[in-house]
């Protein structure tokens, strides 16, 4: 019901004057040409041919715009010491999507048959400077056209192990079957063998849209585009940005903007917002109608290269930021968590919280681990966003894992199916002195939808000291969970989690769960789970609708509705136990090859509904589309009918 990224490719306008505006083509251009104009003129005048040769015009400064054609940009530009406050945008005017590739095109193809192999092919890295001895190859990224994906790297050793469980044989590129999608990397002999069965058919590689990306952990993270603290406010327009060894786009600067920009298949996250260590007051940055998508290619398949049990970067990242916006954004199967607002940096015992954020209008679905995530962030908004996820897929890992490894199937395993929403505080992410500081507080969550899958809302201590975690003058209401149906190895489903680590005293304090729906699909489901008893006292539980027959858990005892109100005595007075009445709860079941995005009119409830005027009337008096609620008939749930 808002604007969200839609595909196109925007023709940005020219800069206003004094400032002036530079071309480039990827496909036509030339770098001793001025840049002055985006066809050929006379002399110099013309489209420079790279970003990096535009980027180096002597003229170039603050407030200028740079436009690019459609094409593929293979470089890795600089921006360290350009003019703050450029404009990076796509030309338009129907010549395509200007694509920023980070990897490396890969030399000729040749078809491998050793195995009887028909859809595997071979090449050699020789000669590819991205690729080296201490840069091996990362993933392969293959455009066919009609679809993109990242082919999946075998298991040949690089999978950490949970503790002493067994783990999937070893493969090579004799192991790379026809129509599997794997990929394998010979490092000594510079031989790089994949299957395109599934992503091209039986079609020549050498014709098709493909990149290398390469593996740059050891020498130092190189995303694509960098901007260090003193490239600020800079305003990237309708690009593509792939294929970077690490991030798609990191800054440690303040006043940039990202606007329908299509960030996908990268090595590490897609958008990532940072500090520089010397400035902590960074942030008014935004991310709008932009899609984040596939990135954290380290971990794909899931659970490569040791991203098992945490240090894995988000689809979407502000680390320590205050006064940023993500609106309107689509973030989808990356392999970190989806949307993240989080993080205190600090000097000594100074600490800088992140605070003022807000992530509304958002599209986020099937990311690793958690979908959106808070941790020891303060004042933030998590308004009107649709949240969901498809069912569990297996695939997404190594073959046999699972069966294999109980600790992957049990413990790690359970980050395939992501927890929705979660607020946190790890002394991890928290780094004034002393350590262990719990700082999340005054985070406000209402109107969103959350479908699909078996994990709704968490909040936890994962260790804090001397400052504890709890729910601090937060607001959790008028939103809709709708989980789905499904058991997930060693884990219960619920719609809301309140967890404390270590027996740490729960902090809360002036917080309100209110005006909700859960809805449950079997009785085995927890519509809440309260780790500590007597845990919640600073939190008000009431005017919430639980749907389905699932129960309620406190301290590990399974409790029906009435014995939870009694062993909560100030909770849920006015809430009802009954069915919701939404419309087409089954929507939200559907696998992502029937329905790649859930319909969000299916959680409206019906006419008669029990969610119908059953609420108290909180002062956000719109739903999750933007229309006004009716004052004294205040409805549960997302959703006005």
């Amino acid at each position: 019901p808002w604007n969200t990224f839609d595909g196109s490719v925007p023709d940005v306008p020219v800069a206003a004057s004094p400032a002036n505006t530079w071309y480039c083509d990827a496909v036509t251009g030339d770098d001793t040409w001025d840049g002055s104009s985006f066809a050929f003129v006379s002399g110099k005048a013309g489209p420079k041919k790279s970003l990096s040769a535009a980027l180096a015009i002597g003229a170039l400064k603050t407030g200028d715009t740079i436009l690019l054609g459609g094409g593929i940009y293979r470089e890795r530009p600089s921006f360290d010491g350009s003019p703050a406050g450029l404009t990076i945008g796509s030309y338009g005017h129907g010549t395509g999507a200007p694509i920023l590739d980070g990897g490396a095109k890969p030399n000729a193809w040749t078809h491998y048959t050793a195995q009887g192999q028909t859809t595997v092919w071979q090449t050699s890295t020789a000669g590819l400077s991205q690729i080296t001895s201490e840069k091996p190859v990362l993933g392969i990224y293959v455009n066919s056209g009609t679809s993109e994906m990242a082919l999946r790297e075998v298991a040949h050793g690089q999978i950490a192990a949970y503790q002493n469980d067994p783990l999937p044989t070893g493969q090579t590129q004799a192991n790379v079957t026809d129509h599997s999608n794997n990929w394998y990397y010979d490092q000594s002999a510079k031989i790089l063998y994949a299957d395109f069965g599934g992503a091209l058919g039986t079609s020549d590689p050498n014709s098709a849209d493909i990149s290398i990306l390469y593996n740059s952990s050891q020498s130092g993270h190189e995303p694509l585009i960098l901007l260090p603290e003193n490239a600020g406010q800079f305003h990237f327009i309708g690009l593509t940005v792939r294929a970077s060894s690490w991030h798609g786009i990191y800054a440690e600067s303040s006043g940039n903007t990202v606007d329908h920009c299509d960030v996908k298949f990268n090595g590490g996250g897609g958008v990532f917002f940072d500090v520089d260590g010397n400035n902590l007051s960074i942030g008014n940055n935004t991310v709008v109608s932009t899609q984040i998508w596939m990135n954290v290619l380290d971990n794909w398949p899931r659970f490569n290269n040791g991203n098992s049990g945490g240090g894995w970067p988000g689809g979407l990242s502000f680390y320590s930021q205050s006064n940023v916006l993500a609106q309107g954004n689509v973030i989808h199967g990356n392999g970190g968590e989806g949307l993240i607002l989080w993080g205190t940096t600090g000097t000594g015992s100074t600490a800088h919280e992140s605070v003022n954020n807000s992530a509304k209008q958002n599209v986020v679905f099937d990311n690793f681990s958690v979908n959106i995530y808070l941790d020891n962030t303060q004042n933030a908004l998590v308004e009107q966003n649709f949240v969901f996820n498809h069912p569990r897929d297996v695939s997404q890992t190594f073959d046999t894992l699972f069966t294999k490894s109980t600790g992957y199937a049990t413990d790690f395993g359970k980050r395939i199916t992501p927890v929705h929403l979660s607020l946190a505080d790890e002394p991890g992410s928290s780094y004034e002195q002393p350590t262990g500081h719990a700082h999340l507080s005054d985070i406000t969550v209402i109107n969103n939808i959350f479908a699909g899958a078996q994990f709704g809302f968490v909040d936890y201590d994962d260790g804090t000291a001397v400052v504890n975690h709890g729910l601090k003058n937060c607001v959790i209401a008028n939103n809709t969970w709708i989980l789905a149906p499904g058991e997930i190895p060693g884990q219960t489903t619920y719609g809301w989690r309140h967890l404390f680590a270590d027996s740490n005293p729960d902090a809360s304090a002036s917080s309100f769960v209110q005006n909700n729906i859960i809805t449950l699909a079997s009785a085995q489901d927890h519509f809440i789970e309260m780790s500590l008893p007597g845990s919640g006292s600073g939190i008000t539980v009431d005017y919430d609708l639980y749907s389905g027959p699932g129960k309620w858990l406190t301290s590990q005892n399974e409790q029906g509705f009435a014995d939870w109100k009694g062993a909560h005595s100030s909770w849920d007075a006015h809430s009802l136990n009954a069915a919701a009445m939404l419309t087409n709860e089954a929507e939200f079941v559907r696998s992502a090859a029937d329905q790649p995005i859930y319909d969000w009119h299916q959680a409206i409830p019906f006419a008669g509904s029990p969610a119908l005027g059953a609420g108290v009337s909180q002062k956000f008096m719109t739903d999750f589309t933007g229309a006004t609620r009716a004052n004294g008939a205040f409805g549960l749930g997302a959703l006005r009918p």
